[in-house]
């Protein structure tokens, strides 16, 4: 029978998978097909030495330019690259899968267990069990996944025992035990991820048994165990109307069990958190601008903030924004810098970055900067536009150039009034903005009267896009 070609959108999904791994991990990929083949160079290297350094020098090929490149390159006939391709997209499934095993010791031993009491081999079943043992204690960074890795090697050894006639087994309450911390930890931390929906959507259920898994994690059994203590505090800072206290101890707990936290278990920790600090601040809570500033920055080094190895414009834009408001322009200019390829981009349109930077340049006074970087430029996307705009605005009214002010201030007007998509309440806050920053070119500073009456006016209208600037310039 005649094997079956792979389709375009497998191959597409072969490509994007490649195109995931970073530089170490297409090499370890290389060396992983090497072993495989044990080190003759056939036709699925020869495929793999032209397409792994293109996706490593950052290129993105699609399945059309692979075949044409392959046939070219690497004389494959479009049957035989075809054919590769399925073998390679086995490959990369089982070289994921070894990573995993890799990253995760504990539960190839723990697989292998299975295996190896299944066809009641003893002598190899003592020798992983006591790999398994040491693997199990050397684990710092402790998950719910650990306490089931636990009790699944537990229950290996009891089922071993039993088969061999042992009579010396754990107690069914120790297998329990870790069962039951895995439960904990995993309905904990689904709770807090169904509280957080229900919040932000305002719909949805009130999880079930909450409460009694709240006692249970606060009867003090699982005051070592860390996993169960942080997701606990984090649902409480969600439910308790009196937050601050459960966000306090969360900080502690963070600082203090960093080492025996896993990956996941601090991601959603950190975001969790971060959450929270933001939505106090917008409700007025300024006491927790250092505190968010101070996590955002973790959170950021340990890479937790990434999804599919890029920040996402929302992130970048707080941290410029906290920057800026903590005077901390060094770092944010650092931020810049260093994490610049991590944030989507779109050709020479404006993004995150180029409005930010001007954001940064503004604050500190750096107008001929803000102008270089902001005039010309277009986006497609409404919110940089506007922002752009009156940014640009309010750099011409802190230069004192009152004719390119007045020119920018008619055009926006003439914009928000002939755009369509654009939110009614918005087009109003921005064409109250243009109003207001309108009078205060035209108003005398020295006629403390009239800048009163302004005062007062503007104090009426806080809905006013850049309010607190305008105020700022009202006083």
């Amino acid at each position: 029978m005649a094997q079956a070609l792979a389709k375009p959108a497998e191959e597409k999904k072969v490509l994007n998978t490649l195109g995931s791994f970073t530089r170490d991990e297409l090499v370890r990929f290389r060396d992983y097909v090497i072993g495989s083949y044990l080190g003759n160079k056939g036709p699925l290297l020869e495929f793999l030495d032209v397409l792994l350094p293109m996706i490593s020098d950052g290129q993105k090929p699609t399945a059309t330019q692979v075949i044409k490149l392959l046939v070219k390159t690497a004389r494959l006939s479009t049957a035989t690259y075809r054919s590769l391709f399925l073998d390679l997209t086995k490959m990369i499934q089982a070289f994921i899968q070894s990573e995993g095993y890799n990253k995760k010791p504990e539960k190839a031993v723990t697989d292998l267990l299975k295996a190896v009491d299944a066809r009641r081999l003893n002598k190899l079943f003592d020798i992983n069990l006591s790999l398994a043992r040491k693997i199990q204690s050397n684990i710092s960074n402790r998950s719910a996944d650990y306490y089931l890795k636990e009790f699944a090697v537990d229950t290996e050894i009891n089922l071993h025992k039993a088969l061999a006639e042992y009579k010396e087994l754990d107690t069914p309450a120790q297998l329990m035990e870790r069962l039951d911390t895995f439960y904990l930890t995993n309905k904990l931390r689904y709770a807090c991820a169904a509280t957080h929906h229900k919040k932000k959507h305002k719909k949805g259920e009130e999880p079930a048994l909450l409460e009694e898994v709240l006692a249970l994690a606060d009867t003090g059994r699982y005051d070592t165990v860390p996993p169960v203590i942080v997701y606990a505090t984090i649902l409480r800072m969600l439910t308790e109307q009196d937050a601050e206290p459960h966000f306090d101890r969360l900080k502690v707990l963070l600082k203090k069990n960093q080492a025996d936290l896993d990956d996941v278990i601090l991601r959603d920790a950190y975001v969790f958190a971060i959450n929270y600090c933001v939505a106090h601040i917008n409700r007025g809570g300024m006491n927790r601008l250092k505190d968010v500033y101070e996590l955002y920055q973790i959170a950021l080094d340990r890479h937790f903030l990434y999804d599919e190895n890029e920040l996402s414009p929302w992130d970048i834009s707080n941290l410029m924004a906290l920057g800026i408001q903590l005077r901390d322009t060094n770092w944010s200019e650092k931020l810049i810098e260093v994490y610049k390829e991590r944030v989507p981009t779109a050709g020479q349109k404006m993004n995150v970055l180029t409005f930010n930077m001007a954001k940064m340049y503004f604050f500190g006074g750096r107008y001929k900067d803000v102008l270089q970087l902001l005039e010309g430029v277009r986006s497609d996307e409404l919110m940089y536009a506007l922002g752009a705009t009156a940014l640009l605005i309010k750099t011409y009214y802190e230069m004192g150039d009152r004719e390119a002010l007045e020119q920018h201030l008619a055009n926006f007007k003439s914009n928000l009034k002939r755009r369509k998509k654009i939110d009614e309440a918005e087009r109003k806050s921005y064409l109250s903005f243009i109003e207001y920053t309108h009078l205060l070119s035209q108003t005398p500073r020295r006629s403390k009267a009239a800048m009163r009456e302004l005062k007062q006016s503007l104090a009426n209208h806080p809905e006013s896009a850049e309010y607190e600037w305008l105020m700022e310039k009202a006083n």
